[in-house]
């Protein structure tokens, strides 16, 4: 399995999976696996229709905060509203959701368990970025039991009753 990756028209990353063609050994675009954008979500709630036409069916959206001071300050004074209603609109549309989050001491760490909680809620992929200790983060999360599967270069858990899944980069 291979990766393509390129800017979109809308101007987002875009990564295919290519998987190779058994009969002629060349590397295809697999219609059968995901096809995911990444994003920072800010004009995502425009664009989820034209994606969905055009085979996306994933999107990860990098957020480190849904504390709607703390995004204004890190992101440039840009408003978080416009990310959330991108997430919504993605989801209502069928895609799956995965969110990066880059935790950092002082700053968001503090919202581990608000980014758990949306794994009870929804079907989401919560990946923690290597930007803090990771022991630190499960600490705040006991009870947290480990998939078993591949997941490349994440490592995936999950609660019992959770719908979605936390993920921790691997460093």
């Amino acid at each position: 399995m291979e990766f393509k990756y390129n800017i979109n028209k809308y101007g987002l990353f875009e990564i295919t999976i290519l998987s190779k063609d058994k009969k002629t050994d060349n590397m295809t675009e697999n219609n059968t696996e995901k096809k995911t954008i990444v994003t920072d979500g800010q004009d995502l709630a425009e664009k989820v229709e034209d994606l969905k036409k055009n085979g996306v069916t994933d999107v990860t959206v990098v957020v480190n905060t849904f504390n709607h001071t703390k995004y204004k300050q890190s992101n440039g004074g840009k408003e978080l509203d416009p990310v959330i209603r991108g997430i919504n609109r993605a989801e209502d549309a069928g895609m799956h959701i995965t969110l990066h989050v880059g935790l950092e001491e002082g700053f968001n760490d503090d919202e581990v368990l608000d980014f758990l909680q949306l794994t009870l809620m929804y079907r989401y992929d919560i990946i923690f970025l290597p930007t803090m200790d990771y022991d630190k983060i499960k600490a705040k999360m006991p009870g947290l039991h480990k998939i078993d599967g591949e997941f490349g270069e994440v490592e995936m858990y999950k609660y019992a009753v959770a719908k979605g899944r936390i993920g921790f980069l691997k460093n």
